[in-house]
């Protein structure tokens, strides 16, 4: 048969190439390298998205509606006028050379039974597939029915999910176009998807294949369980097979397709054998091959023979770690922005910079080895814009999985069970070689730091008083001398220089202002202890750990409820120039919302937060019953004290009774300073970020940068290097805004393996986590993902979130309980429900999508429970 020519509006499908993403869409684009790489792909042609330009503008010949989408795009609203866009293609006029090319490049097909399919020059893009948001048509027969077919495709660039999936992934309307493939239809006895990586679990060393009986439209469209089969592709050898019971099949009928039953003896019957499935899979690894990036293959099998439908990135994947030299097999990398930071949003490039430089300078000041060699920072990775940590070589002993999840200072207990869960699932390969031991790690300058450090602790430990003072003057003293010596630079070269050579120095600062209060983090426990040693109830601590004193954190929420208190007496809004707002912003403005990536600006230069949560407390008028709640929660709490000595007393106990007050008192004495340490940190990160701004204005005056703020999106070496940095600004923005709609993973393997939580993490009829705050409480969820969206919270609300950090400290004057996604009994969201009261529960996975706006929950932060209540 004579193959189709390339016109103005079409062109046969075997010319067409990658780089016609524009011209041809991204389906036919595909389909076009599958031809060139011998596989097997049905022929035909492309009605080329200019055919889509020339109907919009015979149809629109001012531009007026064309411009009104632009437009709408920018404002959001443009679900409101796409009708009007489907109209024009529905039932707008079809010019008269267009539909001709069309019409005979059919007729040189042959006239066959089509498959018709939309492939916009915005779909099966690396960072968004579109599966499934534009409309395709099979069994198209005769020109009347394609051509029908071809406006509808058009018009779906338009229908309501696509349009919402473009917004959501900052995809504007500007320039769209569709083209459509149209193929010859193969008329399936059996049909699938291929992943060649595994979408469930991230694995890059395996192949999904699913299958099922007749055309693929029932599985795509989720009306029958498929076969599945999970294949190694070093060796094509089956690692899992299920055989559905499949009862329905989509089938060719005149007018389309029909969902029919399928005949009784191949309901249970497999659809593949493992010759197929091998076949199969080689296929899949040729068009892996050809692309260079993991597919999703619609295939269908006719005659004895295999077809390749339709072949897109798999974007659903997380990006793999990268491979370091020396660093082979099987190895784990643990997320800290998660673990240590309940951190779910991707670091800024020049923040994840600077925690590099971090860890380089504290090399230098510690370690032994060459901190700029490549080989020496090999277990830091920056993967989709988290910062993961290679853990493989210190867990190589056994022995050391128990002490992990042994640990009272766990910040993230399901991270640590998924972790001791994968390990013992991989025992054999991770145990066969040794690590490192504790030995190989000490030199004579961590060794002097680490004396220190139990100097520190000692201090603590003698008086309270003065370990929580030697903190305060730690503080206060880095963050004084920092800034004298950043009034002193000029040049880019000596602000980059500045930062790269105090930054290991603040972060040890920080750890030598816990070190000083560290000893108080144990009061507690020994004191339930000696609680139930002499017969009394350990539960009766809970009032001694609200309401703590000398926690920055705290102070900060009831400064911002002082200041509603101001401005209610005068009858007045909060503004951002208002002198009280002004006067809070003086002490705190340094904090923001991401605490430890410089690229995030701080409240002082957008003090929105604080200005709508103030007005919120005054709209609300809770303000004083907060205070209140607070001053009686540190009344109780000194009562309990002496309560409980009492009791001990009264009982025989008089030397216990004297120790337990003191540990608790000591406890109040220090416990909260351990705040301190990131707010001292986050002020360095001001500095820091004051020095970066100035090297990006000055960036922009060499002509090298658009905008100072741009310097974020940057690191120091391409700084340095002289380059123009426009361009590449423009590109690594895109990819920071890709790395925002990822949920991360708790671990990532190096085969991608992705692990979001621990097995077992569920209950039926509600939710499980962790009990880190007692209390039961029932009411309304409300689920955050930013403590900026904190005016929605109401009195009594359940604050659904993923994790919380300082910034969130003062919405917890609103919350009658919390569940956090990430955290365990010490993370930040947890002392801080204890200091204020609330019920919570950490450890919750996926909380915040799968509880729902405004449904009604009971949280039991005694026993981790989240129970959903009836009716909700």
């Amino acid at each position: 048969m004579t193959k189709t020519t390339t016109g103005q509006y079409v062109q046969d499908l075997a010319s067409v190439e990658a780089n016609q993403l524009d011209r041809a869409g991204g389906k036919a684009a595909n389909l076009g390298e599958m031809l060139k790489a011998g596989l097997p792909v049905p022929g035909g042609f492309v009605v080329l998205t200019e055919a889509y330009r020339r109907c919009f503008a015979v149809n629109d010949p001012d531009g007026c509606l064309r411009g009104r989408l632009d437009q709408a795009a920018m404002d959001g609203t443009d679900g409101a006028i796409s009708s009007e866009a489907r109209d024009l293609f529905l039932n707008g006029a079809m010019p008269l050379e267009l539909e001709n090319e069309i019409l005979e490049a059919y007729k040189r097909l042959g006239r066959p039974v089509t498959a018709v399919r939309s492939s916009a020059n915005a779909e099966d893009l690396p960072g968004a597939s579109f599966a499934g948001q534009y409309s395709s048509f099979l069994n198209v027969r005769g020109e009347a029915e394609l051509m029908k077919a071809v406006r509808e495709c058009w018009a779906s660039l338009w229908n309501d999910r696509a349009v919402t999936y473009r917004r959501k992934h900052g995809i504007g309307n500007r320039d769209l176009a569709h083209g459509v493939l149209v193929q010859r239809l193969i008329p399936a006895e059996k049909s699938g998807i291929l992943f060649t990586a595994n979408p469930v679990n991230g694995r890059r060393d395996q192949l999904l294949l699913n299958a099922s009986w007749g055309l693929g439209e029932a599985i795509v469209g989720g009306e029958v369980t498929p076969d599945q089969w999970v294949v190694s592709k070093a060796d094509g050898a089956v690692l899992e097979s299920f055989v559905a019971r499949k009862e329905v099949m989509t089938i060719r009928e005149d007018g389309g397709i029909r969902l029919v039953s399928v005949p009784a003896e191949q309901i249970e019957t497999s659809t593949l054998d493992t010759g197929e499935v091998q076949a199969l899979a080689r296929l899949a690894l040729q068009a892996e091959g050809h692309f260079g990036t993991p597919q999703d293959i619609e295939w269908a099998f006719f005659a004895g023979e295999f077809h390749l439908v339709q072949s897109r990135p798999i974007t659903a994947l997380y990006p793999m770690p990268e491979p370091r030299p020396g660093r082979d097999g099987l190895r784990v990398h643990m997320n800290v922005n998660l673990y240590s930071q309940a951190m779910p949003e991707p670091f800024t490039p020049m923040g994840v910079d600077l925690i590099r430089e971090m860890a380089k300078d504290l090399i230098r000041r510690l370690g032994r080895k060459d901190p700029e060699a490549e080989e020496t920072l090999w277990w830091f990775q920056n993967i989709g814009g988290r910062i993961f940590v290679d853990l493989t070589e210190m867990l190589r002993d056994p022995r050391r999985w128990r002490r992990l999840t042994e640990n009272d200072n766990d910040k993230d207990p399901v991270t640590t069970r998924a972790l001791v869960q994968w390990l013992e699932r991989n025992r054999g390969e991770i145990t066969s070689r040794r690590g490192p031991t504790l030995l190989r790690c000490l030199n004579f300058r961590l060794f002097r730091y680490l004396m220190g450090a139990v100097l520190k602790v000692g201090v603590g430990k003698w008086s309270a008083d003065r370990g929580r003072e030697k903190a305060q003057e730690r503080g206060e003293s880095m963050i004084r001398r920092l800034r004298e010596d950043s009034r002193r630079l000029a040049t880019v070269e000596e602000r980059l220089a500045f930062i790269q050579s105090t930054i290991g120095e603040v972060f040890t600062g920080g750890f030598e202002i816990v070190f000083y209060v560290s000893a108080s983090s144990t009061y507690i426990k020994r004191a339930r202890k000696i609680l139930a040693a002499c017969g009394g109830d350990p539960s009766d601590l809970e009032p001694v750990e609200k309401a703590v004193p000398h926690s920055v954190t705290t102070e900060m929420g009831l400064a911002i409820l002082e200041v509603a208190r101001a401005l209610d007496a005068r009858a007045t809004k909060a503004a951002a120039d208002a002198p009280e707002v002004q006067e809070f912003l003086a002490r705190y403005g340094h904090r923001n919302s991401v605490e430890l990536d410089v690229g995030v600006p701080s409240w002082s230069e957008d003090p929105s937060y604080v200005v709508d949560l103030v007005n919120g407390y005054l709209e609300a008028g809770t303000y004083r019953e907060a205070l209140q709640r607070f001053e009686d929660a540190r009344s109780e709490a000194e009562a309990t004290i002496v309560r409980l000595r009492d009791n001990l007393v009264r009982s025989g106990h008089s030397r216990q009774a004297k120790k337990l007050e003191r540990l608790l008192r000591d406890f109040r004495a220090m416990f909260g300073v351990r705040e301190l340490s990131k707010f001292y940190l986050r002020h360095a990160m001001t500095v820091y970020r004051e020095q970066l701004l100035a090297v990006g204005a000055a960036l922009v005056t060499q002509g090298r940068l658009d905008r100072p703020e741009d310097v974020f999106f940057v690191d120091m070496a391409r700084i340095r290097s002289g380059e123009e940095l426009a361009s590449y600004v423009g590109r690594i923005r895109e990819e920071f805004r890709l790395d925002q709609l990822r949920t991360a993973p708790r671990l990532i393997t190096s085969t991608g393996e992705s692990l979001y939580a621990a097995a077992s993490d569920g209950e039926e009829g509600g939710l499980r986590g962790i009990p880190v705050s007692p209390g039961v409480h029932e009411g309304p969820v409300k689920v955050l993902l930013h403590p900026e969206e904190g005016d929605r919270l109401e009195k009594g609300d359940i604050l659904v979130a993923t994790g919380t950090n300082p910034a969130w400290t003062p919405l917890f004057l609103k919350l009658g309980a919390l569940i956090m996604e990430t955290g365990g009994p010490i993370s930040h969201g947890s002392v801080v429900a204890r200091e204020y009261g609330v019920p919570a529960v950490a450890g919750v996975v996926n909380a915040t999508s799968q509880l729902q706006e405004g449904q009604m929950v009971r949280v039991n932060g005694e026993t981790g429970s989240v129970e959903i209540l009836d009716g909700s």
